[in-house]
Parts: structure tokens; sequence; C-alpha cells
């Protein structure tokens, strides 16, 4: 077992251990296991590259944090000391969130301890000490590397008492993210199974990569620049907002700014990380007998037929072996994690950019005249989800199980295409267009059905144009991921495109009398030959 210069260090804090009751000895062995099988956990940034036996992967990641640290040093330049801290907390905040829940969930969940130990005659606080020093090793080593460089500007651009604070604020910071990760972590293990769990974190990352976007925006929108200077504009869903929390004690602190809000917002910033901590501390016992579901799955239900579901899809699918794919494709997409990694935050963020365009508008004019105009374009923004979905389906981790596809006994090449395109619309795009429409009606009320119409009429036609240019004569879910090509995104990004000129057409037609409908019309034949005609392919190979 390596003697890793952290246990070297802790070392030499061994009698505060033991005077507080703990086993070193076995603290540090159990320490040295753990970050002995760490070594071989490759992190998130990493898993696309060729990987090597015996590196310590985590260690060689840290340059690229440091390279993400860098962002923040421009705002250390703005002379605002609470609208550079509330940006560089939020961004560091986006950074070390997600970085938890995609490479330390596996720290903060590992049962392997438990399992291991369970027998044996070690202390509970021993091992719960372990757990918890473990994860403090890696946020500090994560922090540290992301921080640093930005850390020594601040104290030469702003000064010691300005790097003291900042410093001291990322510890708070540390213990807000950590406590804020486990709790809801908590929360999910009283309701659900481990395997359950496990699908949630992969929601969770998209939750908290919109989550930070919509923060960044209320952070944004807390000042307004006048006469180029940043003004505080206080609003109460800034107790909320925790980048916003730094930012107020480092105004109350260095600038000596009393008023009341400000002050409450500091106060936050200081109380809620140290009682999350403490109650951190307090309900690690509690935590750790809730891992055990992560260990178990649950058995015996049976997954009874959605009759509804099922003759939705022989609607739109009735030859069975199309059907059949269709079936396939959708477990591919649910199983794949990274899959659902790269494509699932796409799909949240078509939710929230149409809104966010809105309430610009809004905060531009009246509601009323967001309502009588003509913002229901946006919802094309809607399309978006079809390219990014449609360029990642030939990738997947299983991918050496695409042996099936010549084995398959299937009349014709088409009949995946198809299956797959429809999969898509069914899985991605149907959510989206059935939640926003009625949403967009309710704000525009029903003189826009028609121009919804169109715009659903628009998707399907694009999904199948998307599966033709990007998919070539790929089959799906048949290229491992780290093969994935910068071409790729290119190809998606220039479809995308397309959807400006869909939206540039739409806007001519409405201004004809009865443009919509012959344009409607236009595209339901252009959806028939091009789903017909378009998806010919050269029979597969048996």
């Amino acid at each position: 077992m390596n003697n890793f210069a952290t246990l070297r260090l802790l070392d030499r804090f061994a009698p505060l251990f033991r005077r507080a009751g703990i086993d070193y000895s076995m603290l540090r062995l159990i320490l040295g296991l753990k970050l002995t099988m760490d070594t071989r956990r490759v992190p998130t940034v990493f898993a696309q590259s060729k990987i090597k036996e015996g590196k310590n992967y985590f260690i060689r990641s840290l340059w690229i944090y440091a390279l993400y640290g860098l962002a923040v040093i421009p705002f250390l330049f703005v002379d605002n000391y609470f609208f550079q801290l509330s940006i560089i907390f939020g961004i560091l905040m986006f950074i070390l969130m997600t970085s938890m829940i995609s490479d330390f969930s596996s720290v903060l969940l590992d049962v392997r301890d438990r399992n291991m130990m369970m027998t044996k005659p070690v202390d509970q606080r021993t091992i719960s000490t372990a757990k918890m020093l473990h994860i403090t090793m890696y946020m500090s080593l994560l922090t540290i590397a992301t921080t640093g460089i930005p850390l020594v500007v601040s104290l030469f651009v702003n000064g010691f008492g300005f790097f003291l604070l900042f410093l001291a604020e990322l510890i708070l910071l540390n213990f807000l993210i950590l406590m804020m990760t486990a709790l809801v972590y908590f929360a999910i293990l009283q309701f659900f199974d481990g395997e359950k769990l496990k699908n949630i974190i992969n929601f969770m990352q998209i939750a908290l990569t919109l989550g930070i976007f919509i923060g960044y925006q209320l952070v944004a929108r807390s000042f307004q620049l006048t006469s180029l200077d940043w003004t505080f504009t206080p609003a109460w869903w800034q107790l909320f907002t925790p980048p916003v929390w730094f930012g107020a004690l480092h105004e109350a602190v260095l600038t000596g700014e009393r008023s009341f809000f400000v002050l409450v917002l500091a106060v936050l910033a200081v109380i809620i990380p140290v009682i999350a901590m403490i109650l951190y501390v307090k309900m690690i016992p509690v935590f750790e007998s809730s891992l055990h579901k992560l260990s178990t799955v649950e058995q015996g239900k049976e997954k009874r037929t959605n009759r509804l579901k099922q003759a939705f899809l022989r609607f739109i699918a009735p030859d069975q072996e199309e059907r059949n794919f269709m079936n396939f494709s959708f477990a591919m997409m649910k199983s794949e994690r990274e899959f659902k990694l790269k494509v699932y935050p796409q799909v949240g963020f078509t939710f929230v950019i149409p809104f966010l365009f809105m309430y610009t508008n809004i905060e531009n004019g009246s509601f009323e005249a967001l309502r009588e105009g003509s913002s229901y374009y946006l919802f094309y923004f809607t399309l978006l989800v079809i390219p990014t979905v449609l360029s990642m389906v030939k990738y997947s981790g299983a991918y050496k199980g695409s042996w099936i596809y010549a084995a398959m006994p299937l009349r014709d090449r088409v009949l995946i295409d198809r299956g797959l395109t429809k999969s898509v619309l069914v899985m991605f795009y149907l959510p989206v267009m059935l939640i926003l429409a009625p949403v967009f009606i309710w704000i525009f009320s029903g003189r826009i059905w028609l121009d919804l119409l169109v715009i659903v009429a628009t998707a399907i036609l694009y999904a199948a144009i998307c599966t033709l240019v990007l998919n070539g004569k790929s089959l799906p879910f048949s290229q491992p991921f780290s093969v994935a090509q910068h071409q790729e995104g290119i190809k998606a990004f220039m479809m995308m495109l397309v959807i400006g000129g869909f939206c540039l057409i739409h806007v001519l037609f409405n201004n004809w009398t009865i443009g919509l409908e012959i344009y409607l019309g236009i595209l339901l034949v252009a959806i028939l030959i091009v789903w017909t005609l378009g998806f010919r392919r050269i029979r597969l190979s048996k």
C-alpha cells in the first residue's frame, strides 16, 4: 500500500485523533485502502481518454480544474466587491458542485468499507471519521486546484485582507456544497432504493446545471450598471442565492456596508454553512445506515405493460419490427449513463431558454405587450434537442454488442432509421412539446394554435433530416464514446442553424392571409416524402 503524502501529513495530527477516542492506526489503514482504490477511479474529464493502469487520474485531472479556475480571474479586477464576489462564487459553486456530483458521488456514497468492516472489530466512529476525512481530502485538493491561482492573484490585486476572507469563504462554500449534496442523497435514500438513486444522480446533475444557469441570470439581475458602476438591487429571492451571500459578506467586511439586507445576506454566508456542517456530522450515522440500499436492488417487481403507451406506439409504428427497434432505442437511451449526461441537460435547457428570452422582453415592456407580440416563435427552441440527441445515438458503452445487427432477421435498414428517429421524437421532443405548448397557449392565447401545429410538423420533418445528415451510414449504438469526433459537434451545430431557416420561412408564410395553412400542407407533403423515400437504404447484409 502506498504511503500517500496526505497520510504523512495526517500523521502530524495523530495525537488529536487519539485524544478524541479514535483508533488512529485503524483510521490510517482505512484511509490508505480508500486512497489506493481511488487510483483506479477515472474522473469524468478523462472518461473518453485511453486509460493506463497504476496512474492516479484524479491527481492528473487537477490541472484541468486549474484551467477552469482561470475564468474567475478577470472578475478580480472589477472595482465592486459585491458584484465581483457574487459572480466568482457563482462560477466556483458550479464547478465544485458538478464535480461533487459527477466524480465525488462515488466517494460520498462509498459502501465498500461498510461491507468489509461490518464483521470486523472496528469502531463506527473510526469508520465515519475515515469517510469524512476521505471526502475532505478530495474536496480540498479540488478546491485548491481550482482557486489556487485566483487566490494568489487576489492577494496582489486586492490585498491580504481580501485574500484571507476569500479563503475563509471557500471553506464555508465547501461545507455548504457537501451538506447540500449529502442532504439530497439522504432524502432520496429515504424513499427510493439504490438503483433509483443511481439514476437520480444523473437527473440531479441536470437540475444542478439548470439551477446554476438560472442562478447566473439571477445574480446578474441583482446588479444594474449605472454610470459605469454596478448598483445592487435587493430582492427576496437573493435569500436563496448563495453566491450573493458571499458577495454581501465581502461588501460588509471590507467596505463597512451596514444596510439591513446586506447584513442579512452576510450572516447567511456564515451561519448556513456552519449549521450545514454540524448537521452533516450529526447525521453521519443515520446517513451511513441508509447507504445499505445502494447494495440492493428491488426484486420481484414485474413491470406492468402500459396499454396506452403500447397503443400509441402501434399507432405511430404499425410495423412490428420498427416498433421493436423503438423499444430497443428507448432501453438504450435510458440505460446509457454517459449518453444521459451529455443529452439530458440540453433537454432541460429547452424548457428554460424560451422563458429567459420572454423575461427579458417583459423587463423591456409589459406582459400585455408580450402576449400581443410574436415571441411565440421562441417555441422553435424546442427543436434544439433533436440534433443534440441524434448526434449522440451512434455511440454506446456497450458498442461491442452491435454484432446483433448482422444477426437480426431484419427486412430493411429503413426500419432501424425510422424506429430510432421516432423513439427520439417520442422520448425527448414529445414531453417538451406537451408541457410547453399549453403554457405558450396560455400566454399568447389560442391564436397561436396553428403556429404550434406548424412547428410540430417542422419538428417531425427536421428529425428525419437530422437522422440522414448526422448518422449517415452509421448504425445506432455501434461506436464507443471515445471515438466521438469534433466534426460531429460541427454537424450538430450546423443543423441547429437550419432551425433558424425554418423559423424564417414560418414568418414569411405568416404574413399571407392563408399562408400558414399552405405552409402546413407543404410540410405534410415533405414529411411524407422524406419519411418514405428519404429513408431508403441498402438492406442489411446478414
